[in-house]
């Protein structure tokens, strides 16, 4: 007990300063660790959304080319039409 009355103020002040930083630092690690099981599921996950987002892509290209060819199928019918039409 005695040897808690002689620690000089400045002394105690830095050890609680230093209990106050310990204790943020374990604030924020168990805080983030939230972040970690959010950060591993997404590692877990992440070859079915590559998987399924490449399957989209395919889809995506296909109804570009079926629009594509939709589009010069127009083009062409508006040609003939034109070719057929004087004056326009």
């Amino acid at each position: 007990m005695l040897d808690a009355l002689s620690v000089p103020p400045k002394l105690a002040l830095r050890a609680l300063d230093d209990l106050h930083t310990l204790a943020e630092g374990v604030r924020r690690l168990t805080e983030r660790e939230g972040d970690l099981n959010d950060l591993l599921e997404s590692v877990r996950v992440l070859p079915t959304v590559e998987d399924e987002l490449s399957a989209e892509i395919v889809r995506l290209r296909a109804d570009v080319q079926a629009v594509k060819a939709t589009i010069e199928a127009l083009h062409a019918e508006i040609r003939e039409l034109r070719d057929r039409i004087p004056g326009i």
